[in-house]
Parts: structure tokens; C-alpha cells; sequence
């Protein structure tokens, strides 16, 4: 498993895109699925199907690090068994509703921008992840409402979009180590499923952003390697240069007098 979580990616080639579009491919599949069953058995025997069906979805993928740092598909399995019942809803939430949209995607980009300015948080993974599930414990609470099974579609492309890209984008810059950091993906991505959209579209324009200037700080740097030295600073190493081999001949001299010298005993 460690050596999932220690792959890198390079995102010009277009293999790299396979195993992701793989994994939401399934997610597709996952949610059509539920959405044909779900009216025709009980209630008991339909969260017992998804339950197991993710299971073994994940056994079958264990290996598969696109799917593995998604948590292959049981944050979608979680989203049919959290879903209220009822007709889907247009309408945006207001009041409690809406503050607790904007505190959970506040909260969950302030992670993202630590990264991006390469700021240290000081807290830890596992109360990281409790505040995360408590914004998840007072959205459904104050703001769930049921949405379309073809909007189910699209919030799991942009779920498995995101945690792609919070790992690999922003693994280097992460304070975690590699398996802590892809946990943290999955669970802080699980707002993409039950924000209003509206908010949705903000994280995601949000995160482009910040990806945006990740990408131009890397090719900063990278210019900055390659950029030819000016010619102050080349006579400054050779100068260097010259005077460790001065020293070092230095050296060879005071070796050889010392190696000629015979000390006289009275």
C-alpha cells in the first residue's frame, strides 16, 4: 500500500487520466445501479446490496491507486445510504443551511491554500478528519435535501476529480506523509456530494485556482535552475574553486615535510 501512495504522476502523458476515468466510470455504473434498485427492494436488502457491492468493488481495485485515493466507492455508497427521501429540490438552502455550506468549503480550502503557500497547520490528521465529519453531521442535519440521480453523475465526477487532484498536485507541498495525505483527500472531498451548487461550483473554481498558481510557482522554480548563472557569480565559484585547490596543495606540502622530517633523539 505504501507504494501507491509513493507514485507520482506525470499529467502530459495521457495514460495518466486512464485509471481516473476507470474509477468514475464505475462510479457511474455504481449509481445507476442503486437508482434502478432502490424502488423495487426493501429498504433493509437495498443498503445491504450497496454495502456489499462497495466491498467488493474495493477488492477487486485494492490495487488500483487512482481508485484507492478515492476510496474506491464507498464515499458514493455513503451518499445513497445519507440521501433523504423525497423529490429532488431546485431550490437553494438559506439560513443554517447555507452558513454551514459556506463553513465546510471555507474550511476545506483553507487546507488547500496552507498547501499552496506552503504554511504549516497545527493540528493533526485525526482532528482534522473529526471536524470534517462533524460539518458533514450539521449539513445533513440543517441542509440535506435530495437531488437527481443525473446530478448524482456529476458530483462523483467532480468528487474523483478532486481527490486526484489534492493528491498529486499537492503531495509535495503536503505536512502529512503520503497514506495520512490521501486519507485526508477523500473525506474533505466528500463536500462536492451535499453542498448546494452554487457552492460547488466555487470549490471547484477555487481549487483550479489554486492548482493555477502551483503550476506557475513549480515553473518559477524550474526557470530559475535552468536560467544561465550571471558572470559575477561564475568568477565567484571559480575563485572558490581555486582557493580549495591552494588549500589542498597547501596540504600535499606540509604532508610531504612532515613525512621528510626525522626526528633526532638525544
Amino acid at each position: 500500500m505504501d507504494a501507491i501512495y509513493s507514485r507520482t504522476c506525470d499529467f502530459r502523458l495521457v495514460s495518466t487520466y486512464v485509471p481516473l476515468l476507470a474509477t468514475v466510470a464505475r462510479a457511474m455504473v455504481f449509481t445507476s445501479a442503486a437508482a434502478m434498485l432502490a424502488p423495487d427492494l426493501p429498504t433493509h436488502v437495498f443498503v445491504a446490496t450497496l454495502v456489499l457491492s462497495a466491498y467488493f468493488d474495493a477488492l477487486l481495485h485494492v490495487g488500483a491507486a487512482s481508485s484507492t485515493i478515492g476510496g474506491h466507492l464507498f464515499a458514493i455508497c455513503f451518499v445513497w445510504l445519507a440521501r433523504p427521501d423525497g423529490v429532488a429540490l431546485l431550490n437553494e438552502p438559506a439560513g443554517p443551511g447555507l452558513a454551514a455550506n459556506a463553513v465546510w468549503v471555507a474550511a476545506v480550502h483553507a487546507l488547500l491554500a496552507s498547501y499552496t503557500l506552503r504554511r504549516k497547520l497545527p493540528v493533526t490528521v485525526v482532528p482534522m478528519l473529526a471536524a470534517n465529519a462533524l460539518l458533514l453531521g450539521c449539513h445533513l442535519w440543517l441542509a440535506s435535501a435530495p437531488f437527481s440521480v443525473a446530478e448524482t453523475h456529476v458530483r462523483s465526477a467532480c468528487f474523483y476529480v478532486f481527490v486526484f487532484t489534492h493528491f498529486y498536485i499537492f503531495q509535495t507541498r503536503s505536512q502529512f506523509d503520503a497514506a495520512a495525505h490521501a486519507c485526508i483527500g477523500q473525506h474533505v472531498g466528500m463536500h462536492l456530494f451535499f453542498v448546494s451548487r452554487v457552492f460547488v461550483a466555487a470549490s471547484l473554481a477555487c481549487t483550479v485556482c489554486m492548482c493555477a498558481r502551483v503550476f506557475v510557482q513549480n515553473q518559477s522554480h524550474h526557470d530559475s535552475e535552468d536560467r544561465p548563472r550571471s558572470p559575477s557569480r561564475a568568477r565567484a565559484t571559480t575563485e572558490a574553486f581555486a582557493d580549495i585547490e591552494d588549500m589542498g596543495e597547501l596540504l600535499e606540502q606540509l604532508l610531504a615535510a612532515k613525512a621528510g622530517h626525522k626526528p633526532e633523539y638525544i
